[in-house]
């Protein structure tokens, strides 16, 4: 079962999220193997994607952010991190640290939004969370 979770993310600010995926157990499950997918649109229909951030355990994937489809080549920053702790200067099995920086951040609109997280280990997809993406217009730019 998809776990639920709302969240704020600042326009223009750093959104740093970091989650912990346990088995019934409580048991941290290795994400060796996995890749990572994180997108935000304004609907569930809509084919914009205003966030899209992926990532292994290799380091960070990718990011892309607002309706232009910008790039890392425009000097956006972040991704996600399996397998990585909270402060992301060391391994923790089963951490998921994802990363927009400000600039990406700031090119997602104000208002609210929905996203999803999924993984991917051989052929096989898991939505580990999903819910709201509020994104708080900022003032001062």
């Amino acid at each position: 079962m998809t776990a639920r979770h709302d969240i704020n993310a600042n326009q223009g600010e750093t959104l740093n999220l970091h989650l912990l995926y346990t088995d019934s157990g409580d048991s941290a499950i290795d994400l060796s193997t996995y890749t990572a997918e994180m997108q935000v649109r304004r609907t569930s229909y809509d084919s914009n994607k205003l966030l899209h951030i992926t990532g292994t355990t290799a380091g960070f994937g990718g990011i892309t952010s607002g309706n232009t489809g910008l790039s890392s080549a425009v000097g956006l920053t972040g991704g996600i991190y399996l397998n990585r702790n909270v402060g992301n200067t060391g391994g923790q099995t089963g951490g998921i640290l994802i990363v927009a920086g400000a600039t990406g951040t700031s090119y997602i609109p104000g208002g609210r939004h929905l996203y999803d997280l999924e993984i991917t280990s051989s052929g096989t997809v898991t939505r580990l969370i999903e819910g709201r993406f509020d994104c708080p217009k900022e003032v001062t730019r």
